[in-house]
């Protein structure tokens, strides 16, 4: 079952499987500045609103407000302004021009809100970071356009609990002790895709990027790069599906943005993705595939990314200080779910026994729990195998040194609880090339580390985020989201052999 497949059978799901719940541990709920043109990919920047004129009173409506990132000292908020009313699903809403404004203080202040952040210039989506906030506190916020209250519009942000429906947020409490390292996560790049949030065949009418600008996915990928360059991550991981379908020419863009960052293997390394999975020639038979031989042991597979990058079903390991960082094709070779093959099976085993207690981190494209298997819209043939997560989540148990496994595939951001494999934290991380578009940052400390998802900030960037969040009719949103704690939260875990 493809990912369009599985919108196509789940979207309609509510619940659990909108709203998290499920893994323990989560704490309570960082953030970018304006991207600058690092990497020489822009060139003028148009405004990110078209057509649509300004001077709006009463038929404005400010809605879609998020809380997207909180760290231990900043929040990030996005909001969107159109034309009321606003209709909760349906084909993309056109955005309307206003000004954008931020008010908040301790909640334990007396006296009204302050003005934080104004900005007068029109836009129509709102993506606003504050900073120099207290670690561990509670604050109370409005967000404003044209003097109107933005409201929350998703079922994840609408709950009696959520910061959006409260106005009231807390920043985390980061752990004890000095701060080791940051590992930068991107997944779900999809370079080379141009349509986006088709259910089945070509409906809905797919959501395409403006002729005046470049490929959407290129552009969420250089946005993301560029941020992460101004970061400065000590290593980054692009955890699968780097491509649409790793056609030659789409292997060659991905690896020529990220050797615009920095080198392979060393200031980045990649999974693979089920899209980056060999093909036959006859699939597509234009795109070039033939380019490299034949796959050993199939008939006519053509594998373009393992030929750049790392052969399929191999593992491979990298090390950031004494963090050791694994990373497993986890895609199985004509389908969208994942296995493991008996091979790289042993490779985990045997590097993860070699030093069992070593700080270790796994990345692999396909979810892995059966919290994952049950919640997400393709259900248990969109993720790793039955058998082959209770064996890996078995070798993960007898080595206690392994803290987190990372997945992408399912584009949102969820935390999943363990079912054999009790010290390690089980995450999903938010799609990168769109809704909900953008990277999560992995801070590491003495005394645990603290995870936070970050929205690509360039107005190209924001622009195109705000429109594939119609994806499928506006169903997306709903499932992609998930809920503030689980793209922001601190772990407290003594890492101080780091």
């Amino acid at each position: 079952m493809t990912r369009r497949q599985a919108l196509a059978v789940g979207l309609g799901a509510t619940g659990s499987m909108l709203l998290g719940g499920g893994a323990a541990g989560a704490q309570p709920p960082g953030a970018p500045g304006a991207a600058a043109n690092v990497l020489g990919y822009w060139g003028s920047s148009p405004g990110s609103t078209s057509g649509v004129p300004s001077g709006l009173h009463g038929g404005m409506v400010a809605t879609d407000l998020e809380v997207v990132t909180v760290t231990d000292t900043s929040v990030t908020f996005s909001w969107a302004t159109l034309h009321g009313p606003r209709l909760p699903y349906g084909p993309e809403q056109q955005t309307v021009p206003a000004d954008s404004e931020v008010l908040l203080g301790p909640a334990d202040a007396r006296g009204p809100l302050r003005v934080v952040h104004y900005d007068a210039a029109p836009r129509g989506v709102h993506l606003v970071t504050i900073t120099g906030l207290e670690p561990g506190r509670e604050y109370a916020f409005e967000c404003r356009s044209h003097g109107v209250r933005a409201q929350a519009s998703l079922v994840g942000t609408n709950q009696a609990w959520s910061p959006e429906r409260t106005g009231r947020v807390t920043t985390l409490t980061p752990p004890s002790g000095r701060r080791i390292s940051t590992i930068a996560i991107l997944n779900d790049t999809h370079v080379g895709e141009t349509r986006h949030g088709i259910i089945v065949n070509d409906m809905p009418t797919p959501i395409t990027q403006r002729q005046s600008l470049p490929p959407y996915a290129e552009v969420m990928l250089v946005g993301a790069l560029t941020e992460l360059r101004a970061r400065r991550p000590d290593t980054l991981i692009v955890n699968g599906d780097c491509t649409d379908e790793a056609r030659p020419a789409e292997v060659q863009t991905f690896r020529r943005i990220m050797d615009g960052y920095g080198r392979f293997g060393v200031d980045w390394n990649v999974t693979r993705g089920n899209h980056d999975r060999p093909h036959r020639p006859a699939q597509d038979p234009g795109a070039g595939y033939e380019s490299v031989p034949v796959l050993d042991g199939t008939a006519d597979h053509r594998d373009v990314w393992g030929a750049e990058f790392v052969p399929r079903q191999e593992l491979w390991t990298t090390d950031v200080g004494n963090l050791r960082i694994l990373g497993v094709d986890s895609c199985m070779l004509d389908a969208s779910g994942g296995e493991i093959l008996p091979g790289q099976m042993d490779q985990i085993a045997s590097t993860l026994q070699a030093d069992p207690d070593r700080p270790t981190i796994l990345f692999a494209h396909h979810p892995v729990t059966e919290e994952a298997a049950r919640t997400n819209v393709g259900q248990r043939g969109f993720v790793l195998n039955q058998s082959d997560s209770i064996t890996l989540q078995t070798h993960l148990a007898h080595a206690p040194g392994v803290f987190l496994m990372g997945a992408g595939h399912t584009h949102r951001a969820r935390r999943t609880a363990p079912d054999r494999a009790p010290g390690v934290d089980f995450v999903e991380t938010g799609a990168t090339k769109a809704y909900p578009g953008g990277y999560t940052l992995l801070t590491l400390f003495e005394g645990g580390y603290m995870v936070n998802f970050h929205r690509i900030a360039h107005e190209h960037a924001i622009e195109w985020t705000s429109r594939s969040r119609w994806g499928a009719y506006g169903l997306e949103a709903e499932y992609l989201l998930g809920t503030t704690d689980h793209r922001n939260y601190v772990v407290h875990r003594d890492l101080s052999g780091l």
